[in-house]
């Protein structure tokens, strides 16, 4: 079923990364810089997005500033709403957990490149299915 190899994956990944965040294959920190890569969020969506609670985003959040990855960033119209923003740092700082954790899950699979990219593009094929369905 591919609701329960979707479950497998998500639970078995969190072994593959050895150096990332306390184990987890993909930190709450590389999560929301993903998020913010492209994009400029308010912490409503991130909440949304990350699903977690919105006092646990302050403080992750607040963590990322004080480290130079996210900015905060006022709103056009409404200068009470804020909106958070990848920095340079961060930028610099997601390429380098993506490649650690790409060499990781390679290494632990034991892929040469040619499975590597074929496993990829199953994987974006996946992705893309998935974003489709509401």
């Amino acid at each position: 079923m591919l609701a329960e190899q979707i479950l497998a994956i998500n639970v078995t990944t969190r072994k593959l990364c050895k150096n990332c965040d306390n184990g987890a294959i993909i930190s709450q920190k590389m999560r929301l810089l993903y998020l913010v890569r492209n994009d400029v969020l308010s912490p409503k969506e991130l909440v949304n997005e990350l699903c977690i609670a919105k006092p646990n985003l302050t403080i992750l959040a607040r963590n990322m500033i004080a480290e130079g990855l996210i900015e905060k960033q006022r709103g056009d119209r409404d200068m009470r709403s804020i909106h958070y923003k990848i920095t340079d740092k961060g930028t610099a700082e997601l390429n380098r957990m993506i490649k650690e954790l790409d060499e990781s899950v390679t290494e632990q699979l034991k892929l040469n490149e040619k499975e590597a990219q074929k496993g990829e593009k199953k994987l974006d094929a996946a992705i893309e299915f998935l974003n489709g369905v509401e």
